[in-house]
């Protein structure tokens, strides 16, 4: 057994939690694993009624402010998980289709061994469901490559969140910085919901500001919101 966590950053919303979330963790029964991150005593009760089977963490309000939290109060090396609370499946690349992770218990495992292996911190996959994409890439690669946080896994090195839209940018940047590299299994793709508004105009100018050096190319959409492509190998 391994001695990872998986934290549950949540917030005022059990239905949603309900819809997708849950069912991926209960699906491959994880709920031992698991921790909500629990920021007032309204979700306290209301997560507790709904989801008795999952251990609750007080934590300070806000999402970037909990898992900072956790940050400090986990011990430096803990193997954690982060699962967003609008997250569906994960799904491996077979010949050209997409077909469920067997044992996601397994598949954590594998990872936290690969991080260790490689003395390296973070660990993500690829950002959408697209057997087209996914099968020009390589398997597994261990350069810039940005890592999208409805779920990851790492090991606490102490590295923060940033409030900003491109904070899960940042924090696989940090990461890289800080360790030469991050891992990413391109075969393994995510299912979540993906939600605009989360992006300040001023956000991308304040990480363009400070992380110019690790950006390739950046697209701007209507709406306000904006991709960015990172370097490779800065």
């Amino acid at each position: 057994m391994s001695d990872y966590i998986i934290l549950l950053p949540v917030y005022n919303n059990v239905d949603k939690f309900k819809r997708y979330t849950y069912k991926f963790v209960t699906k491959y029964r994880l709920q031992s694993k698991c921790v909500f991150l629990i920021q007032n005593e309204k979700d306290a009760k209301d997560y507790k009624e709904s989801f008795p089977d999952i251990n609750q963490q007080r934590t300070p309000a806000g999402y970037y402010q909990a898992m900072n939290y956790m940050t400090n109060k986990l011990p430096h090396g803990k193997k954690i998980v982060k699962i967003d609370d609008d997250f569906s499946s994960l799904k491996r690349l077979v010949g050209d289709k997409l077909v469920d992770v067997s044992d996601v218990n397994k598949l954590y495992i594998d990872i936290f061994d690969n991080l260790k292996k490689s003395k390296l911190s973070l660990a993500g996959f690829y950002p959408m469901l697209s057997a087209g994409y996914m099968k020009d890439r390589q398997a597994v690669t261990k350069d810039l490559r940005f890592i999208q946080g409805a779920m990851y896994c790492y090991i606490n090195k102490g590295i923060k969140l940033h409030q900003n839209g491109k904070a899960d940018y940042i924090f696989t940047i940090d990461n890289y910085k800080k360790d030469g590299g991050v891992i990413r299994y391109n075969h393994i793709g995510m299912g979540y919901k993906f939600e605009q508004g989360n992006e300040k105009a001023s956000d991308l100018n304040s990480f363009l500001k400070n992380y110019s050096d690790y950006i390739s190319k950046v697209i701007r959409h209507k709406g306000g919101t904006s991709s960015v492509l990172l370097k490779k190998n800065p």
